[in-house]
């Protein structure tokens, strides 16, 4: 039996703090609203929002459990597309080498101690694969990789949040999501239109919302802390 259509108009709160660093932009007014449009037929929910500079669309298939984000040039009309990402409810879960923390957004460190300390950096690539890279602690860069750590747990502490607010499936999806959004725009850093389509996507309201919009603020915190290291290597 076909499933009924529907349509809604979702306005989602958004605060984000942003930084900046090489290649990667974002930019956000604290406590603005965005404008969701979001549709189903036959399983297939879309949700749709603008900023005026692109047009952001998740697609969440919940038949076989897949997201996917588009994300369009308004003024070249060029779309990107990320890859449709399965909504694996095993991620995060894993534990691995002698100080260690991972993530349902596939933001990871491992710290191996010795003299000096060891670390392995982590950040998402597409669907659940991963760039890395390894670096020997030093003066120098101490305090970049201690901030790309506490980046990290902040993730893993926010995803904790959401899954208190509305469940593993829901984080999963979320995650999914977002690992597409990353991957359809220009230096990968999820701008607040694009997480509030994800929100709508995901049928998330209330504090859920506001946990999940949270979520996606901490992906790029990670995201700059770890091209703030790789960069001054």
């Amino acid at each position: 039996m076909k499933q009924k259509k529907w349509k809604r108009v979702v306005a989602v709160i958004l605060s984000i703090t942003c930084f900046a660093f090489t290649n990667v932009t974002a930019f956000a007014e604290p406590n603005t609203q965005t404008e969701v449009n979001v549709s189903e037929n036959d399983g297939i929910r879309t949700s749709v929002a603008s900023d005026g500079a692109y047009e952001y669309t998740v697609i969440y298939d919940t038949v076989n459990d897949t997201m996917q984000m588009a994300t369009k040039n308004l003024h070249t009309g060029e779309v990107q597309y990320g890859p449709k990402v399965s909504i694996d409810e095993t991620q995060g879960v894993q534990t691995r080498a002698t100080i260690h923390q991972d993530t349902f957004m596939n933001y990871e460190y491992d710290i191996y101690t010795g003299s000096p300390n060891r670390w392995r950096l982590e950040r998402p690539k597409e669907a659940f694969s991963q760039y890395y890279f390894e670096v020997n602690e030093t003066s120098s860069n101490s305090s970049r990789l201690n901030a790309f750590r506490d980046a990290v747990d902040a993730l893993n502490s926010q995803e904790i949040k959401v899954i208190a607010s509305g469940g593993t499936a829901l984080v999963s999806a979320a995650a999914a999501a977002f690992l597409s959004g990353m991957a359809s725009v220009s230096g990968g850093a999820l701008t607040p239109t694009a997480i509030a389509t994800v929100v709508a996507a995901v049928g998330a309201t209330g504090n859920t919302a506001v946990e999940i919009t949270e979520m996606g603020n901490c992906c790029n915190d990670c995201l700059y802390a770890y091209m703030d290291v790789f960069n001054n290597q």
